[in-house]
């Protein structure tokens, strides 16, 4: 081939990988797949959740946290829910940078710091997911797995959901799960939940896509539906020496 039929062809060959290229950003994008049992398979869990009324739950988080310059840091811990609905919840939170305490009685909503021996105390809503609500929007205080107790009502955040598929089985624990994989408009979910016995999450993945380094808060669950709990674990008593402070946002009472 000639120097000239090169250079023809080469040519062309640039004019077809434009015009590919030209047209492959011209093709709107794939329409988003909701596979519909994936959305069933939130309902199921979240019928279930409700029905649970005295239970515990023990959460094992993994936690990133990104630095100034994008280095990512692991953080580890724990959150045990002990739960009497409609209207008593207690947190434990232990993890590698806070230790928390939150003592919910269907009046007040106590949240302590050991490490710091100090708490704050306010008159709270009369449901255990309207105490949870009006602490994240008032005080800025936040737990993980609070969405837990959303499932389930008409408040489950499933008209949000833009993408949902099956990714497969796996096991979690060695208890055999359902493998689902979310997507919202800022942020990706992943849930595994239980294929025999109760349709219980055993782990929850969540990824903040409004955050360009793309952290992820991992938990493994164990629960025990029918806990025996006393009723003095939803009674805060003060350690020696505690110092009672106002909660973050909360207004000076005149």
């Amino acid at each position: 081939m000639s120097s000239r039929s090169k250079c023809l062809a080469v040519s062309a060959a640039a004019v077809l990988l434009l015009a590919g290229g030209v047209l492959a950003k011209d093709r709107p994008p794939p329409e988003p797949r909701i596979e519909p049992g994936s959305i069933e398979a939130l309902k199921t869990m979240g019928e279930h959740l409700q029905s649970l009324q005295t239970f515990s739950l023990k959460a094992t988080t993994t936690t990133e946290v990104v630095l100034d310059d994008d280095q990512k840091l692991e953080i580890g811990g724990t959150a045990t829910y002990e739960v009497k609905r409609p209207d008593h919840l207690r947190i434990d939170l232990a993890t590698d940078s806070v230790h928390g305490e939150l003592v919910y009685d269907g009046k007040t909503v106590v949240y302590a710091s050991p490490d710091q021996n100090v708490y704050a105390q306010a008159h709270a809503p009369v449901t255990i997911k309207a105490m949870l609500e009006e602490a994240a929007q008032k005080y800025d205080l936040t737990f993980p797995l609070a969405d837990l107790f959303s499932w389930g009502t008409s408040d489950a955040p499933i008209d949000i959901i833009k993408e949902g598929f099956f990714v497969g089985h796996a096991y979690v624990d060695g208890k055999e799960t359902d493998h689902w994989a979310y997507r919202g408009s800022d942020q990706d979910a992943e849930i595994w939940i239980a294929t025999e016995g109760s349709p219980l999450p055993l782990k929850i993945s969540l990824v903040d896509r409004d955050d360009l380094t793309r952290p992820r808060i991992t938990s493994v669950l164990d629960w025990t539906e029918t806990a025996t709990i006393d009723d003095n674990v939803f009674q805060f008593k003060p350690a020696d020496g505690a110092t009672k402070i106002r909660f973050l946002g909360e207004e000076d009472k005149k």
